[in-house]
């Protein structure tokens, strides 16, 4: 949630010099980041692999290795011409494995050298992701420092100077090497990214009391195993309302949100022809129509949580976001029969008012219901089916 996707769309949109290999590494059952970088930027890298297989300490290392070779075999028989790879990580993801990936395989050794290794802060919420082990120099988030070159402080504009000062204070507390350089929207001069040969293990591991002999046979990954994520995907038209309301659920109550670290999703949106994304960090919602679809693209909707928690609620996660897909679910209340609505809500006066009405017909334009007062018979939509706007006549 700090901004890596970001950035790599920017990279990939600033840098004119360089042709780069893009290798993503992302966390979860449903892919969300390979279809967030901008694709019409790709042309720009050589190769979008997105490896999919969990934590990049275990599983994931074998993969990376074998798809660096793939690139290096590529680039000695001269099929492409590369001048460097760029590998973006989970943010669930300890760095030092795919350190170690470099150094111990003789062929990866040989064909690339670490330049940066960049970490991505999120300026609101990176305090508190720092001292999550009561302010010791523990946990994933502290081994990303520790291992970075180079930190961007992002989103520098949703907090105050003190909050800033106070920030990169604990940052140099995990690394006092590091180099911070504060951004907005990740945009950074791309002289401070690529081609520095900022990265230095030596000065590394000296600035973690650790030798190098330690650091390749006895390190330990620091991974939160507590983090767990649920995917899903599936083809329709969603209900803006419907969808809204469904993430509003978690993320608009403080003690709910803190467990959701990540909502991703990208969607196909009733009545429009451009993908709508989203993209949620704890009780931050970033939003907005992006790309036209595809002339010939399945118009697939997919969303990923990531969070404490999210095993057990994986049947109530699933069955919501299905609720929001048109017509995927039956609706309560037939056409025809009788309700009450839920005027006060409706029409956002803030107080539940119940007037008894009947059902005209379903996902008229995309909401629930269409309904008619029976004061009046002047007609209008409860958008969601839920007892908040709709409820049974008798109840």
């Amino acid at each position: 949630g700090a901004g890596k996707t970001t950035l790599l769309n920017y990279i990939l949109t600033e840098q004119h010099q360089s042709k780069l290999a893009v290798i993503e590494n992302e966390i979860g059952e449903v892919s969300i980041d390979d279809a967030l970088v901008e694709q019409k930027q790709t042309d720009l890298s050589e190769e979008l692999t997105v490896l999919n297989n969990g934590c990049v300490c275990c599983t994931i290392r074998g993969d990376l290795v074998n798809t660096l070779h793939n690139i290096a075999e590529k680039q000695k028989s001269g099929k492409v011409k590369l001048d460097g790879v760029l590998i973006e990580l989970t943010g669930a993801a300890d760095p030092a494995p795919v350190v170690q990936s470099f150094l111990l395989d003789d062929q990866c050794r040989a064909a690339f050298k670490i330049d940066n290794v960049i970490a991505l802060v999120d300026a609101l919420y990176g305090l508190e992701k720092l001292n999550e082990n009561d302010g010791k120099n523990e946990g994933t988030a502290c081994a990303q420092i520790a291992f970075s070159s180079t930190v961007l402080l992002n989103k520098i504009d949703l907090v105050g100077p003190d909050a800033l000062t106070s920030l990169e204070k604990r940052i140099k507390e995990v690394n006092s090497m590091v180099k911070v350089v504060r951004c907005e929207h990740a945009k950074v001069d791309m002289s401070q990214l690529i081609n520095v040969g900022a990265f230095d293990l030596a000065r590394v591991l000296e600035e973690q009391y650790m030798e190098e002999d330690e650091f390749m046979q006895m390190y330990e990954p620091k991974m939160d195993s507590s983090i767990a994520n649920v995917g899903i995907r599936c083809e329709g038209i969603i209900s803006m309302p419907a969808l809204q309301n469904f993430v509003g659920k978690y993320l608009d109550d403080p003690d709910v949100a803190k467990d959701f670290m990540r909502i991703k999703g990208l969607f196909n949106i009733g009545g429009k022809d451009k993908v709508f994304v989203m993209q949620c960090v704890h009780m931050m919602r970033h939003q907005n129509y992006t790309r036209e679809w595809g002339k010939d693209e399945a118009r697939e909707n997919r969303i990923i949580f990531i969070g404490r928690g999210m095993q057990k609620r994986r049947q109530e996660l699933t069955d919501g976001f299905m609720g929001c897909v048109v017509g995927a679910k039956p609706l309560r209340f037939p056409v025809g029969s009788k309700a009450m609505a839920n005027v006060g809500h409706i029409m956002g006066y803030g107080m539940d008012m119940y007037f008894p009405c009947t059902i005209v017909k379903h996902w008229d334009d995309y909401k629930a219901y269409r309904i008619r007062m029976a004061s009046d018979g002047d007609e209008g939509w409860a958008n969601i089916d839920d007892d908040k706007f709709i409820k049974a006549a008798d109840s």
